[in-house]
């Protein structure tokens, strides 16, 4: 029996030491955390991105859905501009853009930037009350820029806005009205053709031009003319009311143009600059503080139909209106 003691007290003091180390090594070996809390935060992060990337492609989308250009996408300060560039002769895109923006609440002002001769008088006076009418509805302000020519019926649209800004060699003015046609009947007689005209009153072929304008005729137009330049005159003077009286513009209604250094002193512009001069003021009276965003219509592209039919500016130039068989008055320099 004494010869075991020592053996079974091995066995024990073994034991003991390998509990030890079991327990040490338990203690020492930490849990093993969860990976699901980390995998829904990547996933949560990861959709946020995603949305954030839709979202913002969809703002772009939208803009350019609308028919608008500009670098200033998120700002909610926006002064857009309005370009009105070349002959008039429709006003639909022009009073459409008025609307949109109107609407469009991060617009808070307007800058017509003008490069006219004018053109139909219709389109001109139309243009002008969207822009009175868009003033009084909306409350934004309105400001006109004028590029190297804003005269006849590009001043007419201009007088409608709350303030007029021009270069100082920007050509304006030319309050008036014109009435043209090309009288053709040498160049039918020489041709060997006799045109026939039937009426159903005294008036009603006045200006063709196949035969020579009676004195009674000549009187007719003038008359009409003499009506539309009255129009032009009472509204510049009710455009800018409190600037000039309406005594001043007709003796300004001659027809002559005048640099925007003279119109200022005349009073038919507000402040000489540029298109960033006529910004910053639009800015001014909306109330916006430091550098406003800006914004553009975009151009709209000729689709087929505009090519193919007669309803577009191009087709009212060069020979088709020289030719023109009818009169055509105009708020033209």
């Amino acid at each position: 029996m004494s010869e075991m003691e020592p053996s079974t007290q091995g066995v024990a003091a073994a034991a003991s030491t390998a509990g030890a180390t079991t327990a040490e090594a338990a203690v020492a070996t930490p849990p093993r955390k969860s990976r699901v809390p980390m995998f829904f935060a990547g996933a949560f992060t990861g959709c946020l991105i995603v949305l954030v990337g839709v979202a913002f492609l969809g703002i772009v989308v939208a803009a350019s859905r609308n028919g608008e250009t500009g670098g200033d996408v998120f700002s909610t300060q926006k002064v857009a501009i309005i370009p009105i560039e070349g002959e008039i002769f429709e006003a639909r895109d022009t009073i459409e853009a008025l609307h949109r923006y109107a609407d469009n609440s991060t617009v808070k002002a307007i800058v017509m930037r003008i490069n006219s001769p004018g053109g139909a008088i219709a389109p001109s006076q139309e243009i002008y009350e969207a822009v009175r009418n868009t003033r009084s509805r909306s409350g934004k302000p309105i400001v006109a820029s004028l590029d190297s020519v804003a005269a006849s019926g590009g001043f007419y649209i201009a007088a409608g806005c709350d303030r007029i800004v021009a270069n100082p060699g920007s050509i304006t003015g030319s309050i008036g009205v014109i009435l043209e046609w090309m009288n053709t009947k040498d160049l039918v007689a020489w041709a060997k053709m006799k045109p026939e005209i039937i009426t159903s009153g005294a008036l009603k072929a006045a200006g063709s031009p196949y035969v020579d304008l009676s004195d009674a005729e000549r009187a007719y137009f003038q008359s009409i003319v003499t009506q539309l330049h009255s129009q032009f005159v009472r509204a510049v003077a009710a455009g800018r009311r409190g600037k000039i009286t309406e005594a001043e513009v007709a003796r300004l209604a001659d027809g002559r143009v005048f640099t925007g250094e003279q119109a200022l002193t005349l009073k038919l512009v507000d402040e000489i600059g540029n298109l960033d001069d006529a910004i910053g003021a639009a800015a001014k009276l909306a109330g916006i503080r430091g550098r406003p965003g800006t914004i553009y219509p975009r151009k709209r592209k000729p689709g087929l139909l505009d090519l193919l039919s007669d309803s577009s500016s191009d087709s009212e130039t060069a020979l088709g209106r020289i030719f023109s068989r009818r009169p055509r008055f105009l708020y033209r320099w």
